[in-house]
């Protein structure tokens, strides 16, 4: 090889490692010093982060919802397609190799003007044809750039898809048993109304009594069967939403109630600073961030030359017996280059475009980590505030309870009217009913804790696969 092509090549490998466009680093983002009122932080969420709350049949449900859910496995596909993307773009960063042999059968016309006229001809072609791109400017880095960091969006988009997922099928469920909770306290209720409607048209018979008690014995009972039948459909909506979440049928899809005793975790808090690397939806857009800045460096390579070698050898002979010899050998080599002189203002249009798309994903990945700062704020908020009024509400439980069995008591021995019994076993009804939903809502801020922290997901973690599609129209 002589120095003129060795100069060449090197001057080649020069051009090839410049890249234009920005090289991406992560901004900063301000992030509070610490959470108010926020306990101590411990041991960090686990994966299965839903075990915190003490229910076999929780982890099934969502177990269940995270092997068959279909907007999962549609967010799986989507990702799929993505890591395909990132092979098609790291193709470019090869030689494209291509057989390109043809035979052709051919005669001129005998009344066109024409040196050899009627001549007929035959051409056997073999060649092996091969092209290839010199990155000079880095366009194919920065398109390999742009999907890889989509690739690993996508990633965190189905981490925060599960996330999502098992946050809304726990607070389903734990919603249910909750209800399960108020629907035994109103059926006991109806239990005892009916016995009091009973006592007092037996002592409105006797004369001991008027009949305004028993209206109003009637009216307790019938408005709490009425409260009864609106919670019972409650718990069918809610048995309905969690078939959908675990793509079942909702007419073949049951939870049967039984005994059940709410837990609400102590739920730890990283801190801040920490937040928007455990949430895998700010992560999600921080890695689109990171492709609209690749895609800016795509964007600037257009205004520059563009290098291409290309080369083809092969055979070439009018007959098939003649194709292996050596003079029937064909070769051809050389550069093309392709130098953008106008375009109409394309180029500077999408380089344009590309920088804005930049700053709106900068602009998204600064408001998903206020907005994830709220949220937690938020739930620790919840979480304190709701647990003092579950103390206040357990004693005042206890309290109206005493009393509307004092006013029965009184009543039975002729010493209060009606009205007392009526009020007081309202009241007590009220309160109790109230703590139960207190005790919902607490379960549901420490759901709302867990999945605005992030679960148990980590930045970098590997996607979680489903099993075989067991959901309706599956294989």
């Amino acid at each position: 090889m002589s120095a003129k092509h060795v100069m060449l090549a090197a001057g080649l490998a020069c051009l090839a490692g410049c890249v234009v466009g920005p090289d991406y680093l992560r901004p900063d983002a301000p992030a509070p010093a610490a959470w108010h009122d926020a306990p101590a932080a411990g041991a960090p969420l686990p994966d299965a982060w839903w075990t915190l709350f003490g229910d076999e049949e929780l982890s099934r449900h969502v177990e269940s919802t995270l092997a068959a859910n279909q907007d999962l496995a549609g967010a799986l596909a989507r990702y799929d397609q993505s890591r395909a993307l990132l092979g098609v773009a790291r193709a470019d960063e090869f030689p494209n190799v291509t057989l390109d042999s043809a035979y052709a059968r051919g005669r001129t016309s005998g009344t066109v003007d024409n040196r050899l006229p009627m001549l007929e001809t035959t051409l056997w072609r073999v060649p092996v044809d091969a092209a290839y791109e010199v990155d000079l400017w880095g366009r194919v880095r920065r398109s390999v750039e742009a999907a890889g960091a989509e690739v690993e969006g996508n990633a965190d988009t189905i981490a925060a898809l599960r996330l999502s997922l098992a946050a809304s099928t726990a607070s389903t469920y734990l919603s249910l048993r909750s209800t399960d909770r108020d629907i035994d306290v109103l059926v006991r209720t109806v239990g005892l109304r009916e016995d009091a409607l009973q006592l007092a048209d037996r002592r409105a018979k006797a004369g001991v009594v008027g009949d305004l008690d028993v209206l109003r014995a009637r009216a307790d009972l019938t408005q709490t069967r009425a409260d009864l039948a609106d919670a019972r459909r409650s718990r069918d909506n809610l048995e309905h939403a969690l078939a959908v979440l675990e793509a079942r049928n909702a007419p073949e899809f049951s939870v049967p109630a039984r005994p059940w005793t709410p837990v609400v975790p102590d739920v730890p808090a990283d801190l801040p600073s920490a937040l928007l690397e455990r949430r895998p939806d700010v992560a999600a857009d921080e890695r689109a961030l990171a492709a609209a800045s690749a895609r800016i460096g795509v964007a600037k390579a257009a205004f520059f030359p563009q290098l291409s070698l290309t080369a083809s050898a092969g055979v070439a002979s009018n007959r098939l017996g003649d194709i292996t010899r050596s003079d029937s050998q064909a070769w051809s080599i050389g550069p093309a280059v392709r130098l953008p002189i106008f375009e109409g203002g394309r180029n500077r249009a999408n380089l344009q475009g590309a920088e804005a798309a930049y700053r709106g994903a900068l602009a998204k990945w600064k408001q998903s980590g206020i907005v994830a700062f709220r949220e937690v704020q938020d739930s620790l908020d919840d979480t304190r505030w709701l647990r003092e009024r579950g103390e206040a509400l357990d004693a005042t439980v206890d309290a109206t309870v005493a009393a509307a069995k004092v006013s029965r008591s009184r009543y039975d021995r002729g010493l209060a009217g009606y009205f007392e019994v009526v009020d007081s076993e309202r009241q007590a009804l009220v309160t109790q009913r109230a703590a139960i939903q207190n005790d919902r809502q607490r379960l549901l801020a420490a759901v709302s804790l867990i999945k605005a922290l992030g679960g148990g997901w980590r930045e970098g973690d590997a996607v979680p696969r489903q099993p075989v599609a067991t959901a309706i129209g599956g294989p």
